[in-house]
């Protein structure tokens, strides 16, 4: 008995695990400075934007800041079709650090 209640909890951890995590993506998807995806690097940034338009070119990098002074910089990608997508990335982990 004592095993089940184990793994129920197990099962349960993972399962809120699973939807807290899922839950992020969505919230740090990219698409504005307020869903800006947290990264490291700029060579991580380049990573994730690939990962979500495979097939995009890349147009520009802009560095840009809130209204707080916060940086980001901005990826904009021209998908096959020529829709233009932005990718904003939260850059102040390593920004302005060196």
């Amino acid at each position: 008995m004592k095993e089940i209640k184990c793994l129920f909890l197990i099962t349960a951890c993972f399962t809120l695990f699973n939807c807290v995590s899922t839950q992020n993506q969505t919230l740090n998807d990219g698409s504005s400075m307020e869903k800006a995806i947290k990264v490291g690097s700029v060579a991580e940034e380049y990573k994730i934007a690939r990962n979500k338009c495979p097939d995009c070119q890349l147009k520009s990098q802009t560095l840009s800041t809130d209204d707080k002074g916060k940086p980001f910089d901005i990826l904009t990608y021209t998908k096959p079709n020529g829709e233009t997508v932005n990718y904003y990335f939260d850059i102040s982990k390593f920004f302005g650090k060196f």
